[in-house]
């Protein structure tokens, strides 16, 4: 039963962002771009002062590689600037109007998505949703963390 359970969870979780990750990549095909920017667009637009590099990396849970490539592909698009003020590494990322014009569609397209896939479930049922998944989220990473580095199988207490 529980590994039943972990097994349907991890089924479901798995399916759900390849459906995510294929909405992103043919809403920003029409933009020439992936679902990595539009996660960096979606952060940048939340954050009207900027962000740096690291904060950007981490904000999008992206290695700093993958933010630079993103980065250089949505300043070609003159989507991205950075500010000029600033040494190299303190320079914050700031979407250019273009960029905030594209992040505001985005967002529509977003609520749009959102407002179909989730529009008949009752508020109570999300908050209650995303509350556990919440939880379950959290202790995934504090497995993640406690089974780091140990060859051997270990127990896991609930705290």
């Amino acid at each position: 039963m529980e590994q039943d359970r972990l097994e349907a969870f991890s089924a479901l979780i798995t399916g759900a962002s390849r459906s995510i990750t294929k909405l992103k990549n043919i809403q920003m095909a029409h933009y020439g771009l992936g679902s990595t920017h539009t996660v960096c667009i979606r952060k940048l637009y939340a954050a009207p002062e900027g962000l740096t590099r690291k904060q950007l990396s981490e904000a999008c849970e992206l290695d700093k590689a993958q933010i630079s490539r993103v980065i250089c592909e949505l300043s070609e698009k003159d989507y991205v600037a950075e500010d000029a003020g600033r040494s190299s590494y303190r320079k914050r990322i700031l979407l250019t109007d273009s960029g905030k014009r594209i992040a505001a569609e985005i967002n529509s397209i977003i609520l749009d998505v959102n407002n179909f896939v989730s529009g008949d479930i009752p508020s109570e049922e999300l908050k209650v949703f995303y509350d556990v998944f919440t939880r379950i989220c959290e202790r995934l990473k504090q497995s993640e963390d406690i089974v780091d580095g140990q060859s051997d199988r270990i127990s896991l207490e609930i705290n």
